[in-house]
């Protein structure tokens, strides 16, 4: 794997992040509510505070669905899933250690390559297959 292939799913965890941190950071979860969007930010609150809301009068299933859907990414969420995902970069780019290996294995690791990591960091890169910055090549 290509140093360029990190750091472009790097790029697009970075943009993810300060999305999430600009619509709320970690302590925004949210939750949908018929067609709004609520911030679930104190258990105390009767009406907790909107974020956004779909038609007011005769919302639709669509209208419902879309706001289960735009819930189902809150920045806490998001935030949470770039620290996962960093966490996997994290196994590919920093070398085995052998540690809990004998010796004389963990000198032959230490440089060792994680395909399956690899074909992991492939996989989450094609989610962004239509970035300009994206590579063919990078195809798992």
């Amino acid at each position: 794997m290509t140093a360029a292939l990190v750091a472009f799913v790097r790029a697009r965890l970075d943009e993810r992040e300060a999305a999430a941190v600009a619509a709320g950071g970690a302590g925004e979860d949210w939750q949908a509510w018929g067609t709004g969007i609520y911030a679930t930010s104190s258990p105390d609150d009767d009406v907790p505070p909107l974020v956004t809301t779909g038609p007011e009068v005769g919302g639709s299933d669509e209208d419902a669905a879309r706001a289960a859907h735009i819930a189902l990414h809150d920045p806490a969420q998001v935030l949470r899933d770039v620290e996962a995902i960093r966490s996997l970069l994290e196994q590919y780019t920093a070398p085995e250690t052998g540690e809990g290996l004998p010796d004389g294995i963990g000198h032959r690791t230490a440089g060792t390559r994680r395909p399956a990591v690899e074909t992991a960091v492939r996989h989450l890169a094609r989610a962004h297959a239509r970035h300009p910055d994206y590579r063919p090549e990078w195809r798992p």
